[in-house]
Formats: C-alpha cells, sequence, structure tokens
C-alpha cells in the first residue's frame, strides 16, 4: 500500500466513528485555538514595537549614572552595606554627586563622541506666544539624544539646535494648530519654577511635530540648552542626574556590551544604552504571551489523552481487519503508519478548524480594539495571523498528535494475526 493509499484509507477510518472523531477534533480545538490567539498577539505586540524600536531607538547612545549599592531581593543574597556605594533609591539619584569632572571624564573614553550631562528636570507648562496665556500641562521634558523620533512634519533635532523643540501631535489641537506642518516654525513659551518657585518662561521654536507612539507618549523633546536653562534654574548648575554620551561610527551589528563596559571601566559607573533600555518593553510582551501560550499547549495535552483513547478504540474495534491485512502480507510498519497518519490526520483536522476560527476572532477583535482602547495607537494591529505563527501551531499540534497515537500504532503493528482473526 503506498503512501497516497495508507492516508486515504487513513482518513476513511476516522468517518467511521463521527461522533468520536469530532469530540476528539474539538478537543484539540481548544488548545490550538488559544495557541493561535496568543502567538498572533505575540506577532502584533512585537511587530508594533519593532516599529516603534526601529523609528526611536539607535546604536551607541548610553545613559550613564553613578554606580549604586545593588539592591539584595535582586543579587541573590543579603549583602553587605557599603558606604562608598550610593544606595538604590530616587532620592539618592536625584541628589547625586555626579559633576562636570564625570562628564569630562566619559567624553575621554576611547570612540566616545560626545558626553554631556544628564538632567532630571520639572516643567509646568508650555504655551503659544500668541494664545493669550492658555497653558498647557507637559508630563516629561527630555533633552535631545539622537533618537530617531517618528515625525508627520518637520525634521528631527540636531546638535546644533537651541531653544527648539519637537512637539507630539497630542499638542495640536489645543495649542490651536491646525495641521503638523501649521505648528512647524511657530513660537512657543516654556514655563517651569527656578530655585525660589518663581515661575519662568522660556521662547521656543517648534522644529518638527511628533507621531503619537506608545514608546514616546507624554514626552516632549527639546535642544539641550532648554533642558540645561531649566536644570540651572532648578538648582541643577552643578550636580546632574548622570550622563548621556554616544558614541561615533556604530552600527547595528556593533557590540554594544564592549561600549558598556568602557563606560563602567571609566569609573564607578552604570551604563545602560537605549537599546538596552527600551527592549525590556519586548521582554515583558514576550513573557506575557509566554505564559499565555502555556495555557494553549496544557489543552493540548489534555487532548492527546483522547487521540490516544480514539485510536485505541479504533484499535480493538478493527482486530480482525487488522489480522486481515497482515495476513494478506501488510507489514507492521504500514499497520503503524496506518494508525500514527490517523493520529496526525485528527490533529491536522482540529489544528486547520483552529486556526481558521483564530483568523475570524482576531479579525473581530482588531475590530473593536481599533475602536476604542487602541485608537491611539496609530498602525497597533493587536492580532497578527500570520502564515509562520500557522504553520508553526499546526506543526506543534500535529506533533503531539502523532506522538499520543505512537502507543495505538505500536498495539496495532504487533497484533498477531492468527489471533487477530479468532477475537470476535
Amino acid at each position: 500500500m503506498k503512501t497516497f493509499d495508507l492516508i486515504a484509507t487513513a482518513n476513511r477510518n476516522l468517518l467511521r466513528s463521527k461522533l468520536r472523531t469530532l469530540l476528539t477534533i474539538l478537543a484539540i480545538f481548544v488548545g490550538g485555538f488559544t495557541l493561535t490567539l496568543t502567538t498572533a498577539l505575540n506577532t502584533g505586540a512585537t511587530q508594533y514595537l519593532q516599529r516603534q524600536l526601529g523609528n526611536v531607538s539607535v546604536p551607541g547612545v548610553f545613559e550613564v549614572l553613578p554606580k549604586t549599592q545593588v539592591n539584595p531581593l535582586q543579587s541573590g543574597g543579603v549583602q553587605e552595606y557599603n558606604p562608598n556605594k550610593k544606595q538604590n533609591s530616587l532620592a539618592n539619584l536625584l541628589n547625586s554627586t555626579f559633576t562636570q569632572t564625570d562628564v569630562d571624564k566619559l567624553a575621554k573614553v576611547d570612540g566616545v563622541d560626545k558626553a554631556e550631562p544628564f538632567y532630571n528636570v520639572s516643567v509646568d507648562y508650555i504655551t503659544r506666544a500668541d494664545n493669550n496665556g492658555k497653558k498647557y500641562a507637559v508630563p516629561q521634558l527630555v533633552q535631545n539624544m539622537g533618537l530617531n523620533l517618528d515625525l508627520s512634519a518637520g525634521r528631527l533635532l540636531r546638535d546644533s539646535d537651541t531653544a527648539s523643540i519637537v512637539l507630539p501631535e497630542d499638542y495640536l489641537k489645543p495649542l490651536g494648530f491646525s495641521s503638523a506642518d501649521a505648528a512647524v516654525g511657530a513660537k512657543l513659551k516654556l514655563g517651569y519654577p527656578d530655585a525660589h518657585q518663581k515661575e519662568t518662561e522660556q521662547p521656543l521654536t517648534v522644529i518638527g511635530v511628533m507621531k503619537k507612539t506608545f514608546i514616546t507618549s507624554g514626552q516632549v523633546y527639546a535642544s539641550f540648552d532648554v533642558v540645561q536653562n531649566s536644570a540651572v534654574a532648578e538648582g541643577q548648575a552643578s550636580h546632574f542626574l548622570g550622563a548621556m554620551v554616544r558614541f561615533k561610527d556604530v552600527t547595528d551589528q556593533t557590540d554594544e556590551s564592549v561600549l558598556k563596559n568602557r563606560l563602567q571601566a571609566a569609573g564607578d559607573y552604570n551604563a545602560v544604552s537605549i537599546k538596552e533600555r527600551i527592549s525590556t518593553v519586548t521582554t515583558i510582551v514576550t513573557a506575557i504571551t509566554a505564559g499565555l501560550s502555556v495555557v494553549g499547549i496544557i489543552a493540548l495535552l489534555a487532548a492527546s489523552f483522547g487521540i490516544i483513547n480514539t485510536l485505541l478504540m479504533s484499535v480493538y474495534e478493527r482486530t480482525q481487519e487488522i489480522g486481515l491485512m497482515k495476513a494478506l502480507g501488510m507489514g507492521r510498519r504500514k499497520v503503524f503508519g496506518l494508525f500514527a497518519i490517523e493520529a496526525v490526520l485528527v490533529g491536522f483536522w482540529g489544528s486547520l478548524v483552529a486556526v481558521g476560527a483564530a483568523e475570524l476572532a482576531s479579525l473581530l477583535i482588531n475590530h473593536i480594539a481599533s475602536t476604542t482602547f487602541l485608537q491611539d495607537f496609530e498602525g497597533f494591529t493587536l492580532l497578527v495571523v500570520d502564515f509562520r505563527g500557522v504553520l508553526m501551531v499546526m506543526s506543534l499540534i500535529m506533533l503531539i498528535a502523532f506522538l499520543a497515537g505512537t502507543l495505538p500504532a505500536v498495539k496495532a503493528s504487533r497484533l498477531n494475526p492468527i489471533e487477530a482473526l479468532r477475537t470476535e
């Protein structure tokens, strides 16, 4: 019997007990449907984050902070107190002893293109110079780090820019701009308190408008002098949070761990690359979807017992038939293959139904998501059922089905043809 004949025969055998086969396929469907949706969620989130991170992240840019006492709960044991190291707390970071001497030291590290103070500043509001006093809060003012922000108009900040900002799209309507292009070149004012809590306003020019993204939500990017002026006014003239360091001639293929080690070897510093910090988001997404995938795999393992039961029942019901096939010359391998193929076909049909249902469900869920909680995240497709994910899910289900069908297939192949023919 040829392979094609085995497959055709196995498919017909499944139809002998339609209800039993259907129930087994439905058991597989539950796990396959869950696994397909979690895979689609991981794909959708990863694609969106990669698109956003690809726009934002740049190689060779590091945040360098003073080294802190390691948290004993995260280091595998309690550590002895070291008075020479700062404790890892917000208060100590904000009162950092990081000075211009540290910045100058980092600037001399081999390969460094630029090092500048990294400030932690609080600003109150932003307003149009001609907007009759209407002011809007600024959640976070961020100094230019050379990031490749996704712009809808204008251009990115340059090192030579002064009194300039990249304005988020969120501010267009409140500030009275009809479009992103209309905002480029506009004059604004940034309000912040000085060391004596007296309100100070600094004039600004909009050079670019940033699209709304998950990564940069709530951030206003400004040229270095804008952040520095605010920091100095707040009393950070000689002590900073840390330093921003940028290496020259760095590509995506550059091993950033080598650059990180150079910075940390320059003093008692901790260095974190911008790519490393942002990639934490993708790690969290991957961990969540992996946890959800476990639910689908557990359901598939439970369904494997249904496959074993279905095929064992089939072996018992077809004992005489198996004996006759073996008596007519069908070898043990082909008998094993016949039942193994039946198991794989159960997995195939179950996974096919699961994938089809997941595709339909994803269309509905994506429509609901895009009009509700994801409407502010342009280009974010929550569930993406792609060919590679479908192939992976179907292959996994068929593999589990094959392994589950091994026991009944071995039992059928070992039947003695004479004893099988005598069975009633």
